[in-house]
């Protein structure tokens, strides 16, 4: 007679990766019902990130609201939302990112910040002309 497992496949980060710190390896396997890896192997994560992202092909891009959102080709909207959430992407607007990017700390970083803020005071500019013109063509429909 002969019996059967059903296996679960599965990739966690390599115990001992502390969270918040790039990990090392990845642990990628099969395991049985009882939680036991059946079998398993250990990928350095440089081969599993770059075929992870470079396949998602991944974008940002700004709501309406001002949120920004992490999208990506080829990904489902649960898995597009879970990692919105996990790097609180979710959670940024335009308004924090510029407050963040103006902090005197990270100006202080710059190479040339006063003509880095000139460029990014004329990219806002063009991005403000483009506002209005949409409200206005939105108020004559």
């Amino acid at each position: 007679m002969t019996d059967t497992t059903e296996l679960v496949p599965f990739v966690e980060r390599q115990e001992g990766s502390l969270d918040g710190f790039p990990v090392e390896n990845y642990v990628a396997g099969l395991r049985g019902a009882n939680g036991t890896a059946a079998v398993k192997i250990v990928l350095p994560a440089m081969t599993v990130e770059r075929a992870v992202l470079s396949g998602a092909r991944l974008s940002l891009w700004l709501s309406l609201d001002g949120r920004l959102v992490l999208d990506g080709e080829g990904l489902s909207d649960e898995m597009l939302e879970a990692a919105n959430s996990a790097g609180k992407l979710d959670q940024q607007t335009l308004a924090s990112l510029m407050m963040a990017s103006l902090d005197p700390a990270h100006l202080a970083a710059e190479d040339d910040p006063v003509t880095d803020l000139k460029r990014l005071r004329t990219q806002l500019g063009e991005a403000l002309s483009r506002v209005d013109s949409a409200l206005e063509r939105l108020k004559q429909r």
